[in-house]
């Protein structure tokens, strides 16, 4: 299959085909090159320490259950995409990406890392933005091929919704995360970091 195929064109840029292969899997191949070098890091001088986690575990939990959602949505979306047979781009890499924070996510239950929590805040910025422009493009595509008849297996109404499920849960999510590291305290305790030893 491949990258791309059978898409509808749209008036206006970007086109879906260069949203999910050059723009959308953009934050994530960036999370991927920075959790690299984190690991390298980390092995040089393990020196970060965790911090007591500033709101309730049951809201670390249901964050947990959050994030499992998005990584099913993008799973779901790659699924019907290739029913279709309209190409994936690199969408895989989002699913890769969002594993991996579901990870670091379970490593953090105890305890939270400024590292961790600053990286997480700016990737899920970066994707709210970039799923945002994908909905502002998928608006466009469903009212360009409004019938259902043109792609029964995946309609551009049901991408459109798909996508802003994901969009909404990636701006709570950046929101959490901005609001974890304005409510961490500036001076840390002397718990070694979960999240930076196991991951």
């Amino acid at each position: 299959m491949t990258l791309c195929s059978n898409r509808v064109p749209i008036p206006g840029s970007p086109s879906t085909c260069t949203l999910d292969t050059a723009i959308v899997p953009v934050p994530s191949f960036c999370l991927a090159a920075v959790f690299l070098l984190l690991l390298f890091h980390i092995k040089k001088k393990p020196s970060e320490y965790a911090i007591r986690l500033p709101y309730p575990g049951w809201l670390h939990n249901v964050y947990a259950v959050l994030v499992l959602a998005a990584f099913a949505m993008t799973i779901l979306e790659i699924a019907r995409l290739i029913a279709q047979d309209l190409g994936v781009g690199l969408l895989p890499m989002n699913t890769i990406a969002l594993f991996a924070v579901m990870i670091v996510i379970w490593t953090e239950r105890r305890g939270r890392t400024r590292t961790i929590v600053s990286t997480l805040c700016a990737y899920w910025l970066l994707l709210a933005s970039v799923e945002t422009v994908k909905v502002v493009r998928l608006n466009v595509l469903e009212q360009t091929i409004p019938n259902k008849l043109s792609s029964p297996l995946y309609p551009a109404s049901d991408q459109l919704l798909d996508n802003v499920v994901m969009m909404v849960l990636y701006w709570l999510f950046f929101i959490f995360e901005l609001y974890t590291s304005i409510k961490m305290p500036k001076f840390e305790n002397k718990t070694k970091t979960f999240a930076l030893q196991e991951f």
